[in-house]
């Protein structure tokens, strides 16, 4: 166990970000966003505001964290496979590497619950190309555009049961992380000099943000429950340093000169959230439910760039076949489906854009309470209208849960 938790923070300091995928609308704000829950919220179309379990690490609720009663380990990969078409545009990408780490326990269970991992925030990977002449003459030009890095969400977690019913809970974020975007463009023809400079832009962010979340469960019978989950972010200010940079190259990327044009320190807005959802649960059988959450973009909105408030609705759930069937393997485990919508808060050509996927999963138990988490989606982002571009892609995140009761005195030898 110990050994496994070492690989995985091992993993992350050699990444230096978490991934997310690819995509060619990474260029505004601060990339793409990321989903913040694990894969068993991801094959049921992301929902886990009011989809408590207590055989996974929540880290979309924090009050969902109490149903954590024993200590639980997860760790996990994703992989992201994206074909981009538009006018006169074509390309395939894939991207992989790890996902989330995470591991909560009971300090006093039923009572109080903990949890910290590392988890995506935003992602920043595309690279675009164009070429032609300039008008009138015929001297080319080549541009490559391309950007890398993005930001990652170090949390510390609490859930408190106030009542049997009422579940409150809190989450600190340490939000770091850098984006680099550089835009390299060449001029040249039969009478002029091929010259190419480059125009570097580098921003790091390192901020502390919080959330808060509630959850509360009401009871229909012994085994049927509603539940309802509510999360609330103000938003801060995300603290960062800007440099930027312009370089001549020579045509093997030789620097001939390079000036610095500005060092700077940089503020980025975070919206503020808010989040509800309600599922009916059927205890160890079945769980359906629908979130929807807020976040105030449009408020971040600068002169150079503009936001759009975001929205996202998911619909979703699990079924266990058979929970105590010990004949039956694959009746044992977990499956899930469930769709989402969201309508990002970039605006590219005065046109908001949308994502739309299908998601499925399953938990595969292994031995004692522990399991093997797939999850995987097929979805699409942007549109080919407006000179837009058209993003169909998958993702697979495979994962692994360890759940035991740690930190336990032995009564016996």
């Amino acid at each position: 166990m110990k050994g496994l938790i070492k690989a995985g923070f091992a993993c992350f300091i050699f990444l230096g970000h978490l991934v997310h995928g690819q995509s060619i609308y990474s260029f505004q704000g601060l990339g793409t966003l990321a989903h913040q829950g694990m894969p068993n919220n991801v094959g049921m179309g992301e929902l886990g505001i009011a989809a408590p379990t207590p055989w996974h690490v929540n880290t979309q609720n924090p009050a969902n964290l109490v149903y954590n009663t024993f200590s639980s380990f997860q760790v996990g990969l994703q992989g992201d496979n994206r074909t981009f078409t538009g006018d006169n545009v074509s390309g395939s990408d894939f991207d992989g590497g790890l996902r989330y780490l995470a591991y909560a326990f009971p300090i006093k269970p039923g009572k109080w619950s903990s949890s910290f991992g590392i988890l995506p925030f935003s992602t920043v990977s595309y690279n675009t190309f164009t070429e032609g002449t300039v008008d009138g003459t015929d001297i080319f030009q080549f541009i490559n555009d391309k950007g890398e890095g993005g930001l990652t969400n170090f949390y510390w977690a609490h859930g408190f049961g106030v009542t049997d019913k009422l579940k409150l809970g809190v989450r600190f974020n340490f939000t770091f992380g850098s984006i680099d975007k550089e835009s390299q463009i060449s001029i040249g023809g039969s009478d002029v000099f091929s010259n190419t400079v480059v125009f570097l832009n580098q921003t790091s962010y390192a901020d502390v943000n919080l959330s808060l979340g509630a959850a509360y469960q009401y009871d229909l019978s012994e085994r049927s429950h509603l539940l309802f989950g509510l999360t609330y972010s103000n938003g801060n200010d995300l603290d960062g340093k800007n440099i930027q940079e312009l370089r001549r190259i020579t045509g093997t990327g030789g620097t001939i000169e390079s000036t610095e044009i500005s060092n700077t320190t940089e503020t980025f807005d975070l919206p503020k959230t808010i989040g509800f959802g309600v599922s009916y649960q059927k205890v160890d059988k079945y769980l359906v439910g629908i979130e929807i959450e807020s976040q105030a973009w449009s408020n971040s909105s600068t002169s150079e760039q503009e936001f759009n408030n975001q929205t996202k609705i998911a619909l979703g759930g699990r079924w266990v076949p058979d929970h105590d069937n010990v004949n039956s393997y694959f009746k044992r485990a977990t499956y899930r489906l469930g769709f989402s919508y969201t309508e990002i808060p970039y605006i590219v050509n005065n046109q908001t854009i949308n994502d739309f996927g299908i998601n499925f999963g399953a938990s595969l138990p292994v031995t004692g309470f522990s399991s093997i988490d797939l999850a995987a989606r097929i979805g699409q982002l942007g549109t080919t209208s407006n000179g837009l571009i058209k993003e169909s892609y998958y993702q697979i995140v495979i994962g692994a849960t360890i759940n035991d009761r740690w930190f336990i005195k032995r009564k016996y030898d």
